[in-house]
């Protein structure tokens, strides 16, 4: 299992992790949690910023660029891990996840139900991506878990 493998090299190597989560309501922090000394040793916690206003009370992410882009997009999603690092400033990686769960929200043609931006600081880095994933919202969740593992793994495998 990837996440497994992904919270045994973090605490292997000693290394923490914070979410920033939009559209994924705290799954991702919660999957993180649940393996072996994981809260202890490698979660350091998160924030849930469903709502636009907390993206912009907390986070301190410009109004403009939510305007601009839509709460659901690759730029605010980039721009929730870079301020979510004033959060969590000893966090070695800050994983911010924005998306389009279930019906609803800044949908369009081009960015269907399904699709989700993931952006992760490392080292002063920003890894972006993106997903359009199928299925029922708890399938989407359990594949952006993997995702987010896989690229998580990934980091730490490339620069650790």
């Amino acid at each position: 299992m990837i996440l497994k493998q992904c919270c045994d090299a973090l605490e292997q190597r000693k290394l923490t992790i914070a979410f920033i989560e939009s559209a994924s309501s705290g799954y991702l922090s919660s999957q993180f949690s649940i393996f072996k000394n994981s809260g202890a040793d490698i979660l350091l916690g998160g924030l849930v910023s469903y709502d636009p206003s907390i993206k912009i009370s907390i986070l301190h992410i410009p109004s403009a660029l939510i305007e601009q882009h839509t709460a659901e997009s690759a730029e605010v999603t980039q721009a929730m891990a870079q301020h979510g690092k004033r959060l969590f400033p000893h966090a070695d990686f800050i994983v911010a996840c924005t998306g389009l769960l279930k019906p609803g929200g800044s949908a369009t043609a081009e960015k269907p139900e399904g699709t989700f931006y993931l952006s992760i600081l490392c080292k002063q880095q920003i890894f972006n991506f993106y997903y359009l994933i199928s299925g029922t919202p708890l399938q989407r969740l359990n594949q952006l878990t993997d995702f987010t593992a896989k690229e998580v793994l990934h980091l730490i495998q490339a620069e650790y």
